[in-house]
C-alpha cells in the first residue's frame, strides 16, 4: 500500500510540475517555443512577449538552469523581433494603427528582456545561485545593458525623454563591471560580437544625439551607423587634453556632455574621444548619394560636437510672439542704446514653442537657412532693450512646422567696445564692437566675450569699454565659433574709470 500511494505522490508532482511553469527546465522552455504560431510573425512575437511577461512574473529565484531558459527565449525573440522593427519601420508612411502597435510589441518585448537580464544580474551577485552564475556575469551584463539602452530608444521614438532612473541603471550597471573587470570582455548576442563598454558607449551616443521629434527611420539609421562604427570609442578614466572631447558623470542621473575648461579627474568621471566619430559622420556627407542622408548625417555630427546641452531640465510648454535679432549685424545695433543706434535691426516674428532654464525651441512657418552655432537675440517687447543671446543648436520638419531648438548663452548680453593697447600684443589696432556675457547666479563657469576673428590672439591684452568703466583684460581660449566671430574666455587683469584712464 505504501508504494502505491508513493506512486500516487510521484504523479501528481510531475503532473503539478508539467501544469506549472512553462520554464522550470531548458528542456521545458523548448518544448514551449515549438507551440509558437508559425504561421505569423506578429501572432509568435505577441505570445512570445506574453512568455516573457510570464517569466518575469514567477519571480524564481534565479539559476544557471533559469538563465539558459532566458536565453533560450532571447534566441528565438531576437529574429522574430528584428522582423516586427522592420513592418514598424516600413509601415510610418501609412497605417497608423499598425504603427503603433508595433511601436508599443517591440517596447514591450525590450523592456521585459531589460527587466529579466538585470533581475538576473543582481542575483548573480547577491542571490543564493551566485557561485554559478557569477563566471556568467559579463554575458548577463552586457544584456542588461543593451536592452536598457534599446528601451530609452524606443522612447525617443514616441519623443519621450529618458527618465533619470534609466540614466542611473546604465551608469550603475557599467560601474560595476568596471569595479570587476570585465567591461570589455567579448560576448556574443544574436551571433554578434560586443561587450558591456561598447553597449554602454551606444547608450551614451544617443543621448547625445537626443533625437526627439526625428522620424522613426532616422532614429534607426542613426542607431545603425553607431554600431556599424568599428572603432567606437570606449569610456576612459583618465581625461587626456587634446584627445576626449566628452565627459559622462556616472553619478548624475543624466547623459554626456562637451567637455570645456573643466578638465578635472573624479572617480566617476569617464571621458570619450569622439572626434574620430564626428569626422566620420561628415565624410558621410561627401559619400552618400541621398540628400536626406547627407542633411542627418551632418545633423548627427554638429549635434555630437556642440552636444551636452542639458537637455534633461524642465521644459515648459510657453507659447507666444518674440522679436529675433539674426546675424551678429543686427545682434549689434540690437543691443545698442537707442539713442546711439543709427537704425533699428532687421527682427523677425518667431513664435515660442517651449522653454527651460537652458534655452528656448521655435516653430517658424517658412523654412529658414538656420546653420547650427547661428547666433540670435531675442526680446518679448523690442522697445524695452531687453534681450537674451542664444545660438542655434538643431533645426527640423515635424507635422508641417519648422522645428528650432537654441541654447541660451546668456541672459544679459551687452554691446562693447575692445580695443588692443599701442603696446600691446595686437599693436595698435582700431575700436571695434564686441559682446560682453556676464556670468549670472544661474550660469555654470566664467563671463565670456564675442568678438571678431581678427581680433583674437591667445593670451592677448585687450582694453574693454563699457559705459564710464574701463577693463583690461587677458584673452583665453575659444569655446566655441559662430560665423567669423569667437566666443573666448577671459581674465580681468584690472578696470577704472573711464575719465581716469583718459
Amino acid at each position: 500500500m505504501t508504494d502505491f500511494f508513493e506512486m500516487l505522490g510521484s504523479i501528481t508532482r510531475r503532473r503539478k510540475a508539467e501544469g506549472g511553469s512553462p520554464f522550470a527546465s531548458v528542456k521545458a522552455t523548448e518544448k514551449w517555443l515549438k507551440t509558437l504560431p508559425a504561421d505569423s510573425d506578429y501572432d509568435a512575437h505577441h505570445a512570445l512577449v506574453e512568455g516573457l511577461e510570464r517569466f518575469n512574473a514567477e519571480n524564481e529565484t534565479a539559476s544557471l538552469g533559469r538563465m539558459k531558459s532566458l536565453m533560450k527565449l532571447e534566441e528565438t525573440g531576437l529574429p522574430l523581433q528584428l522582423r516586427i522593427v522592420d513592418q514598424y519601420v516600413r509601415n510610418q508612411a501609412s497605417f497608423r494603427l499598425a504603427r503603433q502597435a508595433l511601436w508599443r510589441e517591440s517596447w514591450v518585448f525590450w523592456s521585459l528582456l531589460a527587466e529579466a537580464w538585470l533581475g538576473m544580474l543582481k542575483q548573480a551577485y547577491r542571490g543564493p545561485a551566485s557561485t554559478e552564475l557569477k563566471p556568467f556575469a559579463a554575458e548577463i551584463a552586457t544584456r542588461a545593458l543593451r536592452y536598457a539602452g534599446l528601451v530609452m530608444r524606443w522612447n525617443y521614438h514616441q519623443a519621450r525623454e529618458p527618465a533619470a532612473s534609466a540614466w542611473r541603471r546604465v551608469h550603475k550597471i557599467y560601474r560595476l563591471v568596471e569595479r570587476d573587470g570585465f567591461a570589455t570582455q567579448e560576448v556574443l548576442i544574436n551571433a554578434r560580437p560586443t561587450h558591456c563598454a561598447r553597449e554602454y558607449t551606444l547608450v551614451v551616443l544617443m543621448g547625445l544625439v537626443h533625437p526627439l521629434g526625428y522620424r522613426t527611420l532616422e532614429i534607426e539609421s542613426i542607431a545603425q551607423i553607431f554600431e556599424g562604427y568599428e572603432p567606437l570609442p570606449l569610456p576612459a578614466s583618465v581625461p587626456r587634453r587634446r584627445v576626449h572631447t566628452h565627459m559622462v558623470d556616472l553619478s548624475l542621473s543624466e547623459g554626456a556632455c562637451v567637455l570645456d575648461n573643466d578638465w578635472v579627474q573624479g572617480r566617476r568621471l569617464r571621458y570619450l574621444a569622439l572626434r574620430p566619430l564626428i569626422d566620420y559622420l561628415k565624410s558621410l556627407d561627401q559619400t552618400s548619394a541621398a540628400e536626406g542622408d547627407n542633411g542627418l548625417t551632418q545633423q548627427v555630427a554638429s549635434l555630437i560636437e556642440r552636444g551636452g546641452i542639458r537637455r534633461n531640465r524642465q521644459r515648459t510648454h510657453r507659447f507666444g510672439r518674440v522679436w529675433v535679432a539674426a546675424g551678429m549685424d543686427n545682434i549689434l545695433a540690437a543691443l545698442a542704446h537707442p539713442d546711439a543706434a543709427k537704425g533699428r535691426p532687421a527682427l523677425e516674428p518667431w513664435m515660442l514653442r517651449d522653454e527651460s532654464t537652458e534655452g528656448m525651441g521655435f516653430a517658424l512657418s517658412e523654412a529658414t537657412t538656420l546653420p547650427h552655432g547661428r547666433l540670435v537675440a531675442v526680446t518679448w517687447d523690442p522697445s524695452e532693450s531687453v534681450w537674451q543671446l542664444l545660438a542655434i543648436r538643431w533645426n527640423r520638419e515635424e507635422g508641417g512646422q519648422h522645428l528650432v531648438g537654441t541654447q541660451r548663452l546668456s541672459r544679459h548680453p551687452k554691446r562693447v567696445e575692445i580695443y588692443f593697447e599701442p603696446d600691446g600684443q595686437g599693436g595698435a589696432q582700431e575700436k571695434t564692437w564686441a559682446v560682453f556675457m556676464p556670468m549670472t547666479h544661474t550660469d555654470q563657469g566664467v563671463s565670456n566675450l564675442l568678438i571678431p576673428k581678427t581680433h583674437y590672439r591667445l593670451g592677448a591684452p585687450l582694453m574693454l569699454r563699457d559705459g564710464d568703466m574701463l577693463y583690461r583684460l587677458r584673452l583665453g581660449e575659444v569655446q566655441e565659433s559662430h560665423e567669423g566671430w569667437l566666443r573666448v574666455g577671459m581674465d580681468v587683469v584690472g578696470r577704472e574709470q573711464f575719465a581716469v584712464a583718459a
